[in-house]
């Protein structure tokens, strides 16, 4: 009987010790004071028993007995915090006082820690946003913190959902402005973007999507961009009133070095004929895409000691690295035709005219492209997809018509004319003139490529059954073939392939056979653009 006490009073101790534990624990994590050394210990203890076991995503790092922090909280793999504008080495498990510096907005500082800008005013009781002092100390929220503030200002919003439902959106209009910043091995401009309308008194808040994941919180942001593709900026604003401003896109062409027209870098050779030789003064000392010169299908064998002359093996593209006498370097984009051909473009050899939609910002963009082909190909000139796509006015909707063409392509000074379309005698009339012609198909009516595309040269690389623009720049000498630049690959998955250098696209020089674009024309017209004089 009296062991049957002793074990019901040892019983009883321990439910006791045990509650005034959890009583003790609970009251540490509540209490607005920092824990004492005893919770500390116990959160380093299974910090290190998680680590040790592989599954801890973070760890509880204790400081000295002299430091004041009690605890940071950091990242087993890199020891900083991922946020929206990059690494923040920062204790996010208590509140962090920032101070402001010149020229920051409360967006900005918002971002940078990953929160909502409203949060952050909410949770330092800034009624104006837009009235941030240099020097004034903001308080940072915790992460815990920061899903309270979100949970509080989620139980506001039934008060204010009769302001939201009224709440109207307008358009905004930007702008831009743009310089080269990159070099002849390093592609990049620098653009001043603007906001035209509304005024900046009657915004409160201001986001650019700069396009590539960054944005932005200044009425006129400077950015640079240095990767090779076309981004579409959009601006996103809050007005004074309540009134959201949602702008125009604005399309940000970074061409790679070597698609600029006029270039010096590289210079753009087709050869005719699998007969014709390449003559060149200098040594070929490297061919892209082959491991050594003796490893890539080249006949030197009509070269002497005075000029380096050059048959290839087999048709397609090669990248020729050729080292004259002084030493200096050239980089030649040569294109050997399968058959006998007629091109417009056989000379001048540094033209290169070829525009593609791939990162144009959005799909279905052969009519701008087109035009931009028309462009370069007259005058030599560098006109991104981009800007043609702007100056047409274009919405996305594949609705680029002739006359758009026409339109854009005269405003630059091309002589661009639209004549009738009937036989194979007026487009070879046309090329045998040393020009070109825009054309209107629809791409069903083409024949699929047996192989894969980077093999063979002939028929349509892609599976879309569409109205589309090209450009015809040479037929083969039998009359069977046209020799067409198509403007495709673009964004759209099933069309993305292109050659390794990031020049020589499958779209460049396509093989047709005459009859099939004969019979798949939309319109028996085409636009006929010459070459401009020098």
């Amino acid at each position: 009987m009296r062991e049957t006490l002793y074990r019901a009073a040892g019983w009883i101790c321990l439910g006791f010790f045990i509650l005034g534990a959890v009583v003790l624990v609970s009251y540490a994590i509540s209490s607005p004071e920092l824990p004492p050394a005893n919770l500390v210990s116990s959160l380093n203890t299974i910090s290190e028993e998680e680590a040790l076991s592989g599954s801890a995503s973070s760890v509880v790092i204790l400081p000295s007995s002299e430091e004041k922090t009690w605890a940071i909280l950091s990242s087993l793999k890199d020891g900083a915090l991922q946020t929206g504008a990059g690494n923040q080495e920062a204790d996010r498990t208590k509140d962090i006082e920032y101070h402001t510096r010149p020229g920051e907005t409360l967006s900005e500082i918002a971002y940078s820690y990953n929160i909502s800008y409203e949060a952050l005013a909410f949770y330092n009781d800034i009624k104006d946003v837009n009235r941030i002092r240099v020097g004034t100390v903001l308080r940072i929220p915790s992460l815990v913190n920061t899903k309270t503030v979100m949970e509080n200002l989620a139980k506001r919003q039934p008060i204010k959902q009769a302001a939201v439902s009224r709440r109207t959106t307008k358009n905004a209009v930007i702008a831009f402005e743009s310089r080269n910043s990159g070099d002849k091995n390093r592609p990049g401009i620098t653009v001043q973007f603007s906001i035209v309308s509304p005024s900046e008194e009657e915004l409160q808040s201001i986001e650019w999507d700069f396009g590539d994941g960054k944005r932005g919180f200044r009425p006129n942001p400077s950015y640079e961009y240095t990767e090779p593709k076309t981004y579409v900026v959009r601006l996103t604003a809050r007005g004074t009133s309540g009134v959201v401003y949602k702008s125009n896109p604005l399309y940000i062409d970074v061409p790679h070095p070597g698609l600029t027209g006029g270039n010096v870098i590289t210079k753009f050779v087709t050869l005719a004929s699998p007969d014709d030789v390449f003559i060149v003064d200098g040594s070929i000392t490297e061919v892209a895409r082959y491991s050594s010169i003796e490893a890539a299908p080249l006949d030197f064998s009509e070269s002497d000691q005075f000029l380096t002359k050059v048959r290839f093996k087999k048709p397609g593209y090669y990248g020729l690295t050729v080292v004259d006498d002084e030493m200096a370097e050239h980089y030649y984009s040569i294109f050997v035709s399968p058959l006998p051909t007629i091109h417009a473009d056989a000379f001048p050899a540094n033209l290169n005219w070829y525009r593609t939609q791939y990162n144009t910002g959005t799909s279905s963009n052969c009519g701008p492209a087109v035009a931009s082909m028309a462009i370069g190909w007259a005058l030599g000139k560098y006109q991104s997809v981009a800007d043609v796509r702007q100056t047409i006015g274009w919405q996305g909707n594949g609705g680029t018509s002739f006359e758009d063409i026409l339109k854009v392509s005269r405003s630059e000074g091309v002589k661009a004319e639209a004549r009738p379309l009937r036989s194979l005698q007026d487009i070879k009339d046309i090329i045998d003139a040393g020009n070109i012609a825009i054309v209107l198909i629809h791409t069903g009516g083409l024949t699929q490529a047996q192989t894969s595309p980077d093999k063979s040269m002939f028929g349509k690389y892609y599976n879309d059954e569409v109205g589309h623009y090209i450009v015809i720049k040479g037929y083969s000498l039998n009359g069977e073939y046209f020799v067409s630049y198509d403007p495709i690959p673009n964004d759209w998955t099933v069309n993305s392939f292109r050659y390794a250098d990031e020049l020589s696209m499958v779209g460049r020089n396509r093989y047709y056979n005459s009859r099939e674009i004969l019979r798949a024309l939309r319109r028996y017209e085409m636009i006929v653009i010459p070459r401009v004089s020098e």
